[in-house]
């Protein structure tokens, strides 16, 4: 049987055989060019132990809603209300982030390079983590259907 791209292209070969449900349980060390160094910084800084625990991550979550508004600030608001303050704030640094200490931001940077709140809601391990949990929750709900 052929095994799924979307596995075999982002996942470490030892991982090509599992399902993706069980990807998301897998530690984030699964995702191909995330090391184990990586691994043992984000669950330092974050507690982030699996593919899910990282897709799902509080301050990754808060990154990209910023960076969102961030993008976005000049259509949603009201012109009374715009501000270059609003868009530049997916540039600021990721410990501007309530909860992300200097130490944390220093550890996102070791591991993935991260430097600003938009790096940190657009990096491709994050994205990689977010689609595999979409996906799975897809084949669950098929699943229950009974379309798989």
């Amino acid at each position: 049987m052929e095994k799924p791209g979307f596995i075999v292209e982002f996942y470490d070969k030892a991982y090509e055989d599992n399902s993706i449900e069980e990807l998301v349980k897998a530690p984030v060390a699964a995702i191909s060019g995330v090391s184990e160094s990586d691994a043992e910084d984000l669950k330092e800084a974050f507690g982030i132990e699996t593919v899910e625990d990282l897709a799902t991550n509080k301050y990754v979550k808060i990154a990209q809603g910023v960076s969102c508004f961030s993008a976005c600030s000049g259509q949603i608001l009201d012109k009374n209300f715009e501000s270059k303050e609003y868009e530049d704030l997916g540039k600021k640094q990721v410990s501007a982030i309530s909860g992300i200490s200097e130490g944390d931001a220093a550890l996102l940077k070791k591991a993935f390079g991260i430097d600003n709140i938009k790096e940190l809601a657009e990096n491709k391990y994050v994205a990689i983590a977010q689609a595999t949990v979409a996906l799975a929750s897809l084949v669950k709900f098929l699943k229950a259907i009974g379309a798989l």
